[in-house]
């Protein structure tokens, strides 16, 4: 059973809550674990004292508040946690757009570090870095490309993302699959 939740005191990065988990055993007592909430958002815990969970130890020691794997969650926990699967006639494009979303991101990231590689090499050794590459390859082509996928990469991000937000608004439905507890009708 979660028998607490407390949240760290104010600062400037406020993490999850820690949940107290409380089990009787027979012949050894109370056992009390500590572990960090999945739940992302500080103060989320509140909402699950009272719920059973499900979790594994090694020691028998009550005190070893450490010592716990937690294998069943509350049902609000497990469904937070699934992954995100839209559902519908836009899930397809919607999925797609994703894709190319973070195609885009990686794009990006490789344009900034290439981009920042071939100024050194240009700018502080003179073209020494590039004497070894092939006679087609040309560090100005090179790069004016990746200064390129670094501008144009978080512009196609953003467009993507616009497009799977439209393609999950016309499906109708952007929810996770349903919960199994969930009643059918």
């Amino acid at each position: 059973m979660i028998e607490r939740s407390t949240e760290e005191g104010p600062s400037e990065v406020q993490g999850p809550d820690t949940l107290i988990i409380s089990a009787h055993v027979r012949g050894h007592g109370v056992f009390r674990r500590r572990v960090t909430c999945p739940l992302s958002m500080p103060g989320r815990g509140r909402g699950l004292v009272g719920q059973p969970v499900g979790f594994r130890h090694i020691t028998d020691d009550p005190d070893d508040v450490e010592d716990v794997l937690v294998v069943r969650w509350p049902d609000e926990v497990r469904t937070a946690l699934e992954p995100f699967r839209p559902v519908g006639p836009g899930a397809g494009r919607a999925r797609a757009w994703r894709f190319l979303a973070r195609c885009s991101a990686v794009v990006t990231a490789g344009g900034i570090l290439l981009t920042a590689v071939m100024l050194i090499g240009v700018v502080f050794t003179a073209g020494e870095l590039f004497a070894d590459l092939p006679a087609w390859s040309r560090p100005g082509t090179v790069l004016a490309a990746s200064a390129g996928a670094a501008v144009l990469g978080p512009l196609a991000f953003a467009f993507c993302d616009s497009r799977t937000t439209a393609a999950l608004s016309r499906s109708g439905r952007m929810s996770p699959r349903p919960s199994p507890t969930a009643r059918r009708g």
